[in-house]
């Protein structure tokens, strides 16, 4: 996945400060850099909601991030350069499969200094952070590994691949295997490349989806790729992962026109021999910035730029350590925030819960549906629900369920309903998540335990897994079926019965459904999840399928401003009520 590639470079901190005219400390900077002078200058992360996480301490340093594309991240930036007395740093990956180059790449060191950039400047008084270097999460560990084989020399990030060179690291990071001594596998995956295969049927993309669902406490980010009107590639049009489009504009809501909006394809393996059905599916799941960003710029001969027959003059002996590339664009860059948010979100959790007392709240089926529900709507957001909010669509083609926002995540993450009782029906309060398991027929109603006093604006998000399994013998991973559930919201009656369905997400070949309600009336609401099918079933044994199910509610107008609360060293969300 290449970025839209513009050469702009400015040398060191002190020039990018003097240039964007500011001192601040808190973000990567997104603005166009003309003529010495940065036009519309934006910090890009604390639009995401990332400042209130790392003015409260949490910075990934419990977490492990892994970056997995063509090269692999040269660490000798200054944007890597971590504080005295850090425990979690870098390492790199060495890709046993033939052919593989391991070499440094330009693209790799930007997206991590997006996942990862630490922003911190050495100096007196213990140092300081740079407005430029600070990534998504400063303080996580991260691992890199790169894929490619060959390195185009006409096409500025393009690279070729064998089967082995993308399976062997996925299946590392994954499973945890052949990494730095002492480092735990990843908790997040990012990729920021892609190519072809809008089926995910190759056998890199059944890997890749096999081995997401065979470690679901790994969570695997994707870029959606930078074709516009273009089909959604893999692994971005892979089931398992969580595929993300890039916004610009000054608000970041604004859908990059370079975004991958077109369809994805469905392939059936048991109909009539194997039948891919075009176009079927949105591939999108989330969107976040990724326009006009300032990122730290290798410049060696190695990678992309090494192979260039017309970068050549960008390779500079010895690689400066102060350079950054400037008006960079590409979903390569909305990616790693999506990755670097997702982090977040784990460092926080292991503050609240463990892998082991709660291994549910570390699912990426949890975690995505909870990046869900809390999204912020983006300009010409359309899921196709029509006047009866039905949808067969359930996302947007460009920003899935919308843009990444981490303070309301955070919110249907920990202040609401977290795994909820089964019961006749699930009780549940205004934001939250549950994840249960469904039989093959059956139908689980949630209602929330109070009606809404007034207008109330409403998301809610269902995801699970397509049953994709790994064989670590032969390193490949296969199809096995395809569950079809459906999603339904009720208002219910005086008697708490579900009276009449007010919408209703029915897709058939995706594997997330998807409702937002701008408005609907006081009342009282329930959900209803139905396993209704299956596409198809390899085994004929498949008769029950995991899900997990999150919500968030807005009351409108809001009474009260969502405020964070210090306790402990625990960022605590005070939920408004409904």
């Amino acid at each position: 996945m290449k970025p839209l590639f513009r050469v702009t470079i400015l040398s060191s901190w002190a020039s990018l400060l003097t240039a964007a005219g500011e001192d601040g400390k808190l973000a990567i900077y997104s603005g166009t850099y003309e003529n010495g002078v940065f036009q519309s200058l934006t910090f890009v992360n604390p639009v995401m909601g990332w400042d209130a996480f790392f003015n409260s301490g949490f910075r990934g340093a419990s977490t492990v991030i892994g970056n997995i594309e063509a090269g692999n991240i040269w660490f000798g930036h200054e944007a890597f350069v971590r504080a005295p007395g850090a425990t979690t740093g870098f390492s790199t990956y060495v890709n046993p499969a033939a052919g593989s180059l391991n070499e440094l790449d330009y693209h790799a060191t930007t997206v991590g200094h997006v996942l990862a950039g630490s922003g911190y400047i050495p100096g007196d008084n213990g140092g300081s952070f740079s407005n430029f270097g600070l990534g998504m999460a400063p303080e996580a560990s991260l691992v890199s590994a790169g894929v490619a084989v060959d390195f185009s020399a006409t096409d500025l990030g393009s690279f070729s691949t064998t089967d082995d060179s993308v399976i062997l690291p996925y299946r590392a990071f994954f499973q945890g295997t052949g990494l730095a001594p002492g480092l735990a596998r990843p908790d997040v995956i990012n990729s920021s490349w892609g190519g072809g295969d809008s089926s995910a049927t190759w056998v890199k993309s059944l890997a890749i989806d096999a081995l997401a669902r065979q470690n679901p406490s790994v969570a695997h980010v994707a870029s959606a790729g930078n074709g516009g009107t273009a089909t959604v590639v893999s692994p971005a049009a892979g089931f398992n992962s969580i595929a993300v489009g890039s916004l610009g504009g000054a608000s970041f809501l604004q859908p990059s026109s370079f975004s991958s909006s077109g369809l994805a394809d469905f392939y059936n393996p048991a109909e009539s021999g194997g039948t891919n059905h075009a176009g079927v599916r949105v591939a999108v799941d989330l969107a976040a910035p990724g326009e006009q960003l300032a990122l730290a710029a290798y410049k060696g001969d190695s990678g992309s730029i090494g192979a260039s027959s017309t970068l050549g003059f960008l390779i500079a002996n010895p690689v400066p350590t102060n350079q950054y590339f400037l008006n960079m664009d590409g979903t390569s860059y909305a990616a790693p925030f999506v990755a670097g948010g997702i982090a977040l979100l784990k460092d926080v959790a292991n503050s609240v819960w463990t892998a082991e007392s709660k291994p549910e709240a570390y699912d990426t089926r949890v975690i995505k549906s909870v990046l869900m529900a809390g999204a912020e709507k983006t300009l010409g957001w359309n899921n196709g629900q029509n006047a009866f909010n039905v949808t067969t669509q359930a996302l947007d083609v460009k920003t899935g369920a919308g843009a990444m926002n981490l303070l309301t995540a955070a919110d249907v993450y920990f202040s609401g309903n977290q795994d909820i009782a089964e019961g006749a029906a699930r009780q549940m309060s205004g934001a939250g998540w549950d994840s249960a398991t469904i039989p093959l027929g059956g139908a689980f109603d949630y209602v929330f335990e109070t009606a809404f006093a007034q207008e109330t604006a409403l998301n809610v998000a269902l995801n699970w897994f397509s049953v994709r399994e790994f064989d670590n013998l032969t390193n490949t991973g296969s199809d096995i079926a395809f569950s079809n559930l459906n999603l339904e919201v009720w208002m219910l009656d005086g008697n708490g019965a579900f009276a009449s369905k007010i919408g209703e997400s029915m897709t058939t070949y995706n594997n997330t459904e998807f409702l937002r309600f701008d408005a609907v009336e006081a009342g009282r609401y329930g959900f209803r999840v139905t396993y209704d099918s299956k596409i198809f079933d390899l085994s004929n044994a498949v008769t029950q399928e995991s899900y997990a199910l999150a919500w968030n509610t807005v009351a409108i107008p809001e009474p009260s401003a969502l405020f964070l609360l210090l306790g402990s060293g625990v960022l605590m969300w005070k939920r408004r009520r409904v």
